[in-house]
């Protein structure tokens, strides 16, 4: 009689012992599982918060505009002909109507050298530009250039003067243009240490039709005078920017810019509303589905949303018994849901009765959510605080997945040990069976044939 070791499960004892460890193995993996679908509902619960901190960012952007009178208290310019001038208005401006002429406007200087062959070179020189007092030097090193190699060098050099090449039937010319307005940029042109075609570039055709000597820009403002080097007058008015397009006549009137206000405030208002909306989707549960999203339930949300209603709804410090105490007299009201509403014409009437008072008003407000908005916000905010406490969590579960495998492993092992020691003994009694049978049957053969 023989025995020995079973190689494949269930071949001894007839057993389906692989299939029956498989299934055991599968009851001590739900723990594993477990982990798995409570690492799923942290990293939703991250995904989420990441969601909410952006709609934060939005609202924090939104009310800091709010905060800041700049942003509000602007003026804005209407000119009588676009064709003349345009204008700009500072924060710091003041209302006004004025009477603009455009006398003359800056130019820049544009001088033209005399006709050139096509086939002429230039030798080695230094091109020197007088500009405002200073010398600005263009050296060509070696011989041989053309025209348009002259015009390279001196745009490569980085000079306050351009050059290009315009070619006619008739040959080329040298086009210098100085890069800004302005008498004090006209430029003169001599040439040293060059042949006579490098130093004749320096002699302009004066009479070339588009020949231009630089000006500077004069406009009467109320019939004062007003010179500038630039077509840009900063001086005129204060806190406004007049721009001279072409010579004539344009009355400009600056007044307070009220869109400012309204875009605003609406900005802050969508932006409230949006992180309202996404709380909202971000906590909701469904009674019928029995599920709720990722933080239902979550203790920092609700600390967030209590914040938001306060901000809103609560007089800020220092404000108490000023015009426009509450923000539902700007028109912005609180709706069941949570989310606000803006009337637009209760806040244009209150910008029209006391625009001070609404800056004053939006910016104590703006200022409040601002701060609350930042507190969740900021690194080692309060959301950031929940993600490291979550993140923690999954950590701890990359820990105990670990320990789990190490454990199903050494579990497994077990289970096909004992189910092979099983079979090995099932086999063994079998082969004796096998071998007590045979000796039975030996011993009623004889006695049969008696």
């Amino acid at each position: 009689m023989a025995t020995g070791t079973i190689s494949s499960l269930g071949i001894g004892s007839g057993l389906d012992s692989a299939s029956i460890v498989s299934q055991l193995m599968a009851i001590e993996r739900r723990p594993l599982t477990a982990l798995d679908t409570k690492e799923a509902s942290f990293s939703a619960q991250i995904s989420a918060f990441g969601s909410i901190k952006s709609r934060l960012s939005d609202l924090q952007s939104a009310a800091a505009k709010l905060a800041d009178p700049n942003e509000l208290a602007g003026y804005a310019t209407t000119v009588g002909d676009e064709d003349v001038i345009s204008s700009t208005a500072g924060t710091f401006a003041r209302a006004g109507s004025y009477t603009i002429d455009v006398v003359q406007t800056a130019k820049a200087q544009k001088s033209f050298s005399a006709l050139q062959s096509a086939s002429t070179t230039y030798g080695a020189g230094t091109l020197s530009f007088s500009i405002n007092g200073s010398t600005q030097d263009v050296v060509l090193s070696s011989g041989g250039n053309s025209l348009q190699d002259v015009a390279n060098a001196i745009n490569d050099a980085g000079i306050d003067v351009q050059a290009t090449v315009v070619n006619g039937d008739a040959g080329s010319r040298l086009v210098l243009t100085a890069k800004e307005t302005g008498t004090d940029n006209a430029f003169t042109l001599s040439v040293s240490g060059g042949d006579a075609n490098l130093t004749a570039l320096a002699t302009f055709d004066g009479a070339h039709p588009n020949a231009r000597a630089a000006e500077n820009a004069i406009v009467t403002v109320e019939g004062e005078t007003v010179t500038s080097q630039s077509n840009q007058i900063t001086s005129a008015i204060a806190n406004v920017t007049i721009t001279a397009k072409a010579v004539g006549t344009s009355t400009l009137d600056v007044a307070r810019d009220t869109t400012g206000i309204e875009e605003a405030v609406k900005g802050f208002v969508d932006a409230y509303n949006a992180l309202r909306n996404e709380i909202g989707s971000q906590t909701a549960y469904n009674s019928e589905t029995k599920e709720g999203q990722p933080l239902n339930g979550d203790a920092t949300t609700r600390t967030l949303l209590g914040r938001m209603r306060n901000a809103i709804g609560t007089v800020p410090s220092g404000h108490t018994g000023q015009a426009y105490e509450y923000l539902f007299s700007l028109g912005v009201e609180v709706q069941q849901d949570g989310t606000l509403s803006l009337d637009t014409a209760e806040l244009a009437n209150a910008v029209e009765t006391d625009f001070d008072g609404v800056v004053t008003a939006l910016g104590a407000y703006g200022t409040v959510m601002e701060e609350m908005a930042t507190a969740f916000t900021q690194a080692d905010g309060l959301i950031d605080n929940r993600v490291d406490g979550i993140e923690s969590s999954i950590s701890s579960i990359d820990d105990q997945r670990e320990r789990l495998e190490q454990l199903l492993t050494s579990t497994e092992a077990r289970l096909r040990a004992q189910f092979s020691a099983l079979d090995t003994l099932v086999a063994s009694l079998n082969t004796t069976s096998t071998y007590l049978t045979q000796q039975l049957d030996s011993l009623i053969k004889p006695n049969s044939s008696n």
